[in-house]
């Protein structure tokens, strides 16, 4: 049988310590001790160390191993004699005077299961000579131990909660260790968003200033007590109602600025609890300047701070003082090269929110140069996210303003923006786009060299997302506007096949808004034709515009309708692919152009009304006026169109209207003319009429005579749309002349036909009497 291991008593049941230390007795960890101790860890150690190496403890290795192995051989015989049949004893029956603590519990029970579950831990506080007992009694033990602790439930309650009285004693104390006390108690409550539910408003305000008085300099300070406190002040602000702190924020600022107030804060006046944050905030390279700008940030751009402090109707002498001390204050922090990243971007948002909301500090603002700014930034952080998509904000608000727009394009500002387009962040492309759209718009851009600026805007018209393709080709629309050179910059670089091709692919018909670039007056006529023939060529193209004209939203219908017909005009050869194209609900193209002219006409009428009835400059009648716009196009580009395919496309197009007007859905356009017309449409529409009725077909078969008839309108009665234009009165002598001459020739018709009628009777009737006589005459047989 091996030998036993050492008795309990020579190992006794207490922790192990410094001074029950003995170096002799084995140790019951697995793990091996290395025979010579480390010269460094040894150096470190005082020299009456017990734990310092000893020469008793310099054995051999081998001996060491032996008694290991004889410890786990007693071990070993101590675990199968339990497990043969030991009952537990009772309970009561604990020879240990105090339960272990909870780590030397926890490893104990460890250490002493290592051998079966293959774990080798340092035991402290064993009971390794009760183990039988032990394994019973480890777990109810530490259970005891960790659920019976108040201090394990609530740490808060391991003390009595400090009275208001001592939160503002300790917080105005001096030594660091009664604020630190003071912060331990509030800091809980403010990451919970409770101190408004803790405290009423009569304890709240002494405690709220009693933590900014903590913010006015006095010597030997702690900056992580300041760090803390503004923390404390952030997190008691920025819940969205908590009305009682915002209120006491605001009536504290108050009795600052008012010179003549009691506060006990040793503070010039007038003063305020923004000066309080931008003296901490202003220290760089502190613990709490960030802390500070993040506490300012709030308290300036909070909806009831941006009301009772900021607001246009707060032009007090104390109110526009601090307008101007926050604003020069965020200038300057933005100017300073030693300001963080995340400080300029918190002073962007303040000068941005608070220049929306006041005119007066945008005044300010704009006269402390904040452009150049704007723009240095947009030019030097390129890598910064954070910081550019405020700076993007702010600069898209303030050049809404055409003077401020123009210095800022004046300084280059419009290329160091399209130079930061190759970013990849989507709400920065966002800004980016929305800001050039407002720019390109300004007459001082006509003057800038825009070439590379426009070669990376097109690159993003075949972005995936929807609002970057409808501001980019909106830029590149504006940008064509002033400066008619860079509509040839844009067709050099292909734009008309970019935007074919995310049309082809998107089909997104609501949601993206491509322009393409019409021929204006003023154009370079080559370059306009250029486009076109670029436009016919590309294979896609009919059948994306068509998709559009079918299905589109009003805006696309005319926008493809627009498309087409310049196209057709300058190119005929581009009619050809539309003869046996048919859309997405099967009809062919001059089909889809009649349904859409006569749905915008009624559409157009409709906005006719809302437009009478809605009040001047208000948004119904902005609203009204521009779907009345758009179905107005819609109308005379469709009937235009068809027009020039009858006339001068394919032989097919006007037969296919020839079916459609007459036998599939017999429709009169005359039926369809209104006195309240616009010029523009009575113009196209009197144009559609001579257009259908003067080919070769109808003026044989008197289509002008037979819809005039058929409708009941007279010569006269057209003489009633007669307007000053005079191409419309040409236009309706043209169909009067037209008429006349059809409804002559059909009344020659008409007379040749009966006379030819009247011929055939008598040419029958001489044949009846003809067989009469015959049939009267006897034959001699």
């Amino acid at each position: 049988m091996e030998e036993r291991g050492p008795d309990i008593e020579e190992y006794g049941s207490q922790p192990c310590t410094p001074l029950s230390f003995d170096p002799m007795l084995p140790s019951t960890s697995r793990v091996a001790t290395p025979v010579r101790p480390s010269s460094t860890m040894s150096a470190r150690q005082a020299p009456a160390s017990p734990f310092r190496a000893q020469p008793q403890n310099m054995e051999l290795s081998n001996s060491r191993v032996h008694e290991l192995r004889e410890v786990a051989a007693g071990k070993r015989l101590r675990t199968n004699d339990w497990m043969q049949g030991y009952i537990p004893p009772n309970p009561q029956q604990q020879q240990f005077q105090r339960p272990p603590s909870m780590i030397g519990s926890t490893v104990s029970n460890m250490s002493n299961l290592s051998h079966m579950t293959k774990f080798s831990a340092l035991s402290v506080n064993t009971e390794c000579g009760h183990f039988d007992n032990w394994i019973y009694q480890s777990q109810p033990a530490l259970s005891k131990v960790s659920h019976s602790s108040v201090e394990n439930q609530d740490p808060m309650k391991r003390r009595e909660r400090m009275s208001i009285p001592e939160i503002e004693q300790s917080l105005a104390s001096y030594v660091m260790s009664d604020q630190v006390a003071a912060i331990r108690e509030l800091e809980p409550l403010a990451k919970a968003e409770a101190l408004e539910t803790t405290y009423d408003k009569t304890d709240l305000a002494p405690i709220i200033n009693a933590l900014f008085e903590v913010l006015v300099p006095r010597p030997q300070e702690n900056e992580n007590v300041i760090r803390k406190v503004f923390e404390i002040l952030h997190r008691a602000a920025v819940p969205k109602h908590v009305r009682t702190t915002e209120k006491i924020f605001h009536q504290l600022n108050l009795e600052l600025m008012n010179p003549n107030s009691k506060h006990s804060f040793q503070v010039p006046r007038p003063y305020s609890i923004y000066e309080l944050v931008i003296e901490r905030a202003s220290r760089l390279d502190t613990a709490y300047d960030q802390a500070a700008m993040l506490l300012l940030a709030q308290i300036c751009c909070k909806p009831f701070f941006m009301k009772y402090v900021f607001s246009d109707n707060q032009q007090s002498p104390g109110h526009k003082r601090l307008h101007e001390v926050v604003m020069r204050f965020a200038i300057k922090n933005l100017q300073q090269q030693e300001t963080k990243r995340k400080s300029k971007g918190f002073s962007v948002s303040i000068i941005k929110n608070l220049s929306r909301r006041n005119r007066s500090i945008w005044r300010i603002v704009y006269e402390l140069h904040v452009i150049p700014i704007f723009r240095d930034i947009i030019k030097d952080e390129y890598s910064d996210e954070d910081l550019l998509w405020p700076t993007m904000q702010a600069l898209t608000m303030f050049c809404s303003n055409e003077i401020v727009g123009e210095d800022f394009v004046k300084l280059g500002g419009a290329q160091h923006l399209c130079s930061l387009l190759s970013h990849g962040s989507t709400r920065l492309l966002h800004e980016l786009l929305a800001c050039m759209q407002k720019l390109s718009l300004i007459k001082a851009i006509e003057q800038q060299d825009m070439e590379d600026s426009i070669r990376w805007v097109i690159q993003l018209v075949g972005s995936d997302d929807a609002t970057i393709v409808e501001r980019s080709t909106g830029v590149l629309r504006n940008i064509g506007q002033p400066n008619k050179q860079n509509k040839v910059v844009m067709v050099r670089n292909g734009v008309t096949a970019h935007a074919i091709a995310v049309l082809r692919t998107s089909m997104r018909s609501s949601k993206v808004r491509v322009s393409f670039y019409f021929m204006a007056k003023d154009d370079n006529v080559d370059s306009a034709i250029q486009a076109c023939r670029m436009i016919s060529e590309n294979p896609d193209a009919a059948c994306v515009l068509l998709y559009f004209f079918g299905v589109g939203a009003p805006k696309c219908r005319k926008l493809a309708v627009n498309v087409m017909k310049r196209v057709i005009e300058n190119v005929p050869a581009f009619a050809e692919p539309f003869v046996d194209l048919t859309g997405t609900t099967g009809e062919t193209l001059p089909i889809l152009l009649l349904q859409r002219a006569y749905e915008s006409l009624g559409e157009w009428r409709t906005a006719v009304v809302e437009v009478m009835r809605a009040a001047p400059n208000s948004a119904e009648f902005r609203v009204a006026n521009e779907k009345r716009q758009d179905h107005e196009d819609i109308v005379w580009k469709s009937v235009s169109l068809v027009s020039n395919l009858c006339r001068n496309g394919n032989p097919r197009f006007f037969e296919r209207v020839k079916v459609e007007m007459l036998y599939t859905r017999p429709t009169n356009p005359f039926t369809s003319l209104l006195p309240e017309m616009s010029d523009v449409i009575l113009y196209e529409w009197l144009d559609f009429i001579l257009a259908i009725c003067g080919t070769e077909w109808s003026l044989q078969n008197c289509l002008m005579y037979h819809f005039l008839k058929q409708a009941k309108i007279t010569h006269e009665y057209l003489l009633h749309y007669r307007r000053p234009n005079p191409q419309i009165c040409d236009k309706i002598n043209n169909i009067i002349e037209t008429g006349m001459r059809q409804q002559q020739q059909h009344n020659q018709l008409e007379q040749m036909a009966m006379m030819h009628a009247q011929q055939q009777q008598q040419s029958y009737q001489c044949d009846e009497r003809l067989r009469v006589d015959v049939s009267r005459v006897t034959i001699p047989i």
